[in-house]
């Protein structure tokens, strides 16, 4: 059985997928109020500087002192742009970006961590939605920049900092792959 994202393993339940976009809109909502946070404090300031912050604890540590206001605007654009595509069933539910890959695996993530929920087939169904899961590359502290660095031989894309934000993914509309 297909889903919506062009995979083998249909989404977990209508609530899996409310629970979901809800937390997607935590993860805006959170944003908004950290760039609000940090447009009180001094120019330069970062997530790494305050221990405890929802936000920090979605992304990887590699780069906390590079997490700073202009960083979150542009997590919010991508958020808001990314909510609104997957709220299209006509649109590419696929992530185009690596910030795309990281919002929608802790979205996923985090009803899997939910004690209320089942998260048994979330995993399989994440990794369908976005493939090898190369995010979790971003996440291990074992990995350095070269290995992040794209890999035409395995088809991962540029999952360097400074490459978050750049269309990587599933962008040809025509045939709805990389």
């Amino acid at each position: 059985m297909n889903n919506d994202t062009g995979g083998d393993h249909p989404m977990p339940g209508t609530r899996m997928r409310r629970l979901f976009d809800e937390n997607l809109s935590m993860i805006e909502t959170m944003t908004r109020i950290e760039i609000r946070r940090l447009g009180r404090m001094p120019r330069g300031t970062h997530l790494g500087q305050d221990d405890g912050n929802p936000v920090t604890d979605l992304l990887p540590d590699r780069y906390l002192d590079r997490y700073d206001r202009e960083f979150l605007y542009r997590m919010l654009g991508s958020t808001i742009r990314l909510r609104a595509r997957l709220a299209d069933p006509t649109a590419n539910h696929a992530a185009h970006s690596v910030i795309e890959e990281i919002l929608i695996s802790r979205a996923v993530r985090l009803v899997a961590d939910d004690d209320n929920e089942d998260g048994s087939g979330l995993e399989a169904w994440l990794e369908d939605w976005l493939g090898d899961l190369d995010v979790d590359r971003l996440y291990d502290p074992a990995a350095d920049e070269a290995t992040l660095a794209s890999d035409p031989a395995t088809g991962s894309g540029d999952m360097r900092f400074d490459h978050w934000f750049e269309d990587q993914y599933w962008t040809d509309e025509t045939d709805g792959g990389e």
